[in-house]
């Protein structure tokens, strides 16, 4: 429920052996009105969210993030400051499990990197 919601995706370039998503954040979405009143920061449950959508996107296939390896908030993700963010995945599809390593960035500042392993549904 957060894709075209609490963000949406602007834009998507392939690189090699990674794909980067431009996402903006929504501002005046009710969780930065209660994370926190008058000091709005992304939780970092809904930076996870995000992740996850952009690899079903790449994959085609709904997603179940069972095992995460490694999640380091390095910054917070602001939307006044930090309102467009980009999403670097490299996705390693082994057939019923596809290994992620994410990073949230803007520019040089990192805010986010997670390493997991998320099982795969097909999508009707």
């Amino acid at each position: 429920m957060l894709k075209d919601d609490f963000f949406t995706i602007t834009g998507k370039e392939n690189g090699e052996g990674q794909v980067v998503y431009h996402i903006e954040l929504n501002p005046n979405h009710p969780i930065f009105r209660g994370h926190f009143p008058g000091n709005p920061i992304s939780p970092g449950v809904c930076n996870i969210g995000m992740i996850k959508v952009c690899a079903e996107e790449e994959t085609g296939s709904n997603l179940f993030i069972g095992n995460l390896k490694q999640c380091k908030f390095s910054h917070l993700v602001t939307p006044g400051e930090n309102k467009e963010l980009d999403i670097v995945l490299k996705l390693e599809d082994t057939g019923d499990i596809v290994k992620i390593a994410a990073s949230i960035i803007k520019g040089d500042t990192k805010f986010m990197e997670l390493k997991a392993e998320a099982s795969k549904e097909q999508k009707a």
